[in-house]
């Protein structure tokens, strides 16, 4: 193996495990293989190592009790779920959705009562509206005669001037 190869990505990620002794037979053979055969990457590694040493000789930082507590308490906050029926937005839409359906109902029971009226109920001006022809020319039916007349009329139109033939016919003799 070359004196200046490099350690691959995947190695280069599994370097703390190898320091830390957490990687399997396989992996450490790998690593160990290419730090026997490579300067490079065992100056790659002394410098991690160091690294790491000098991480070791920084002071500890203590958190305080109250930091705990505050941490733990967010945890078991994330953990609740809150009750939805608590938030304004539910409480809108429910008051929406009672609106609404009060709204529907009203509507139905509005078709409805007009329907029903319209069936059952009878307005006297509907009379009107159905004999409209009739009381339209009433003035020309009054100036009728007699019903003999308008049943001739009626009938078939050869039959109205055989009726007046008649009429004149007999008006001559009398």
């Amino acid at each position: 193996m070359d004196q200046l190869s490099r350690l691959t990505a995947e190695q280069r990620a599994n370097l703390v495990a190898y320091l830390d002794g957490e990687l399997g037979e396989s992996e450490t053979s790998e690593i160990e293989s290419v730090l026997a055969h490579s300067a490079v990457a065992r100056n790659d590694v002394e410098h991690l190592a160091r690294t790491y040493d000098l991480l070791d000789l920084l002071p500890r930082a203590k958190a305080s009790e109250d930091f705990t507590e505050r941490t733990m308490a967010t945890v078991r906050m994330s953990d609740v779920r809150p009750d939805i029926t608590q938030s304004e937005w539910y409480r809108r839409a429910r008051r929406g959705s009672v609106l609404l359906l009060w709204t529907l109902v009203m509507a139905a029971a509005s078709s409805v009562s007009f329907l029903v009226t319209r069936k059952f109920v009878h307005n006297d001006a509907d009379v009107f509206v159905r004999d409209f022809e009739v009381i339209d020319r009433l003035d020309v039916y009054r100036e009728v005669d007699s019903v003999e007349f308008l049943e001739v009329l009626s009938g078939p139109k050869g039959a109205v001037l055989d009726d007046i033939r008649t009429r004149r016919g007999r008006e001559t003799v009398d």
